[in-house]
């Protein structure tokens, strides 16, 4: 377990667009999640600088943070030239380090401007004459906005090598798709760094780490959009020395902001609240608090996105040394190719492991009805154990016919049915009703099922993925009871931390965390998909 002294780059608070009654935005409420993650300090948006206007938000700021001498300040700017919202960039300079607002951050797509030079060049030369760092984020509040991979990476690219003594720190919501150029431009620019709040990638951290260096990644939550567990998770349990977790955990941001001279307190944080929080924190996972994985892909290393270490030794490895000792999966491959072949990369899988995988059949309903149950036929006889649906990225209807077949063979064979999505909460209650004998997974968490839940007991929801805000998996446990979530990690997509952190650090019972863990799941696979 590390003291990391962490230092959160991505925080927003106030009133924002969609919060919620019950919601956190305020500073009080963010400096409490801090004590329970273990978070030191943390450099801050005000919402209404992230969402509406830079000058209110910027002004109201500096009020609200302080509250504490851990909350730094950061600033949205514009580009120059509108004289009448915006002092002209050595004025705004000033001002900032006057009040030591360590950072900028541009929003291109927000409000609409680009990061062409003759658009931003202006406001950025005296702050690149004094290193100030800059942080780049294309997300985009309201309807209709983009949710990753919206980054310009051309155009950060061409910044960076306009101005390389600017450090550049690019920040957004998802990375999904876009690793390959965020390597090529990691390559092409010194100074360009990567805010982790959005970067939840299998083995990214350490992938980067070990390719260009710790002091390109920078943490960050993201918070309150996603409980902070969610990001701290992966980086405190990250497979790269404790020097690393030290650079990127704070030590990389506060050298950034070294330009204004802040102050840094060391804070002396409590204790962690019980032994899973201390996982959270970087612990050795203890063997009576071993997991369980109801949601798993193999055939990462040849997936149409980069995701790296994903080869079977590797990923059997990595479930080992994150406190994994059972996994359900199925493959890549079936997801938007030829589920046949990818079903046979998970029966090498079981074969060499069959003490660590449970294999799911993926199906693709476009076959038709005599393929599919080919296909359950075929993967029965290999020792397959459960049945994978996801119609979602195959184009099928999640409401089509030929979902049924796949929940007759469930529940003719008692087993484990897990979907991407069912659908509408009707076609849910309508599916758990038919077939009883099948135990129904929804392989994405959210709260459409709740009433069904009630009424079947014959109905999982996988916990993948628990980001609606800090408070995600307490308001899950509240919706459906701990009883009724099992802990996915979506591997070989997502990092396996990413996917415990927000149940290791929820403010809910040991034996909750316990239950959705990995002890509702061991319960599961003793009554549903026995071994043949």
């Amino acid at each position: 377990m590390y003291d990391l002294q962490t230092f959160d780059a991505r925080c927003t608070i106030g009133r924002h667009l969609t919060l919620r009654e019950g919601g956190r935005s305020t500073a009080a409420e963010l400096l409490e999640d801090m004590d329970r993650h273990g978070i030191a300090e943390a450099l801050v948006l005000d919402s209404l600088a992230r969402e509406l206007h830079p000058e209110p938000g910027n002004a109201r700021l500096l009020d609200a943070i302080g509250v504490s001498p851990r909350l730094h300040a950061a600033w949205v700017a514009l580009p120059s030239g509108t004289r009448d919202e915006q002092p002209e960039s050595e004025t705004l300079l000033a001002t900032m380090r006057a009040h030591k607002v360590g950072a900028l951050f541009l929003l291109p797509t927000q409000y609409r401007f680009t990061l062409h030079d003759w658009c931003i060049d202006a406001l950025l030369e005296p702050f690149a004459a004094e290193r100030v760092p800059v942080f780049l984020c294309y997300d985009e509040v309201g309807p209709g906005a983009g949710r990753g991979d919206q980054t310009n990476w051309e155009a950060v690219v061409n910044l960076c090598r306009r101005w390389p003594t600017l450090p550049v720190v690019v920040s957004e919501w998802r990375v999904r798709r876009s690793q390959r150029l965020i390597y090529r431009a990691l390559e092409a620019c010194e100074n360009l760094h990567i805010e982790l709040s959005g970067y939840f990638l299998h083995h990214g951290i350490e992938y980067i780490t070990r390719n260009w260096g710790s002091r390109r990644l920078i943490f960050g939550s993201n918070w309150p959009e996603f409980p902070a567990g969610m990001t701290l998770a992966p980086l405190t349990r990250a497979e790269i020395s404790e020097a690393d977790k030290r650079a990127i955990a704070g030590d990389n941001l506060r050298a950034l902001l070294r330009w204004c001279a802040p102050v840094h307190p060391h804070v002396e944080l409590p204790p962690p609240a019980d032994p899973y929080v201390a996982i959270g924190l970087g612990a050795d996972v203890p063997a009576d608090k071993r997991f369980a994985d109801c949601h798993g892909h193999l055939g990462g290393r040849s997936n149409h996105y980069h995701l790296p270490d994903t080869d079977l030794d590797a990923t059997v490895a990595e479930m080992e040394r994150q406190g994994i000792d059972r996994g359900c999966v199925f493959s890549f491959a079936g997801v938007g190719s030829d589920e046949v072949y990818g079903n046979d990369v998970v029966a090498e899988a079981i074969k060499r492991y069959p003490e660590c995988f449970v294999g799911f059949t993926l199906l693709n309903p476009h076959r038709g009805r005599a393929a599919m149950l080919a296909e359950l036929e075929r993967c029965a006889a290999l020792g397959f154990r459960g049945i994978k649906l996801i119609p979602y990225y195959q184009m099928y209807p999640e409401h089509g016919p030929l979902i049924d077949v796949a929940c007759e063979w469930a529940h003719a064979h008692k087993q484990l049915i897990l979907n991407h999505s069912w659908g509408s909460a009707e076609q849910m209650a309508r599916l758990t009703a038919e077939y009883p004998n099948a135990c129904f997974i929804n392989g994405h968490y959210h709260d459409g099922f709740a009433e069904v839940a009630k009424q079947r007991d014959n109905l999982f929801i996988c916990t993948c993925p628990l980001w609606g805000g800090p408070r995600a998996t307490e308001h899950a446990v509240a919706t459906y009871g701990a009883d009724r979530l099992l802990f996915g990690s979506d591997l070989q997509d997502l990092p396996i931390a990413w996917g415990t952190g927000p149940i290791l650090f929820a403010d809910i019972s040991e034996a909750e965390k316990g239950l959705i863990l990995g002890g509702n799941l061991r319960r599961l696979l003793k009554q549903y998909s026995l071994p043949s």
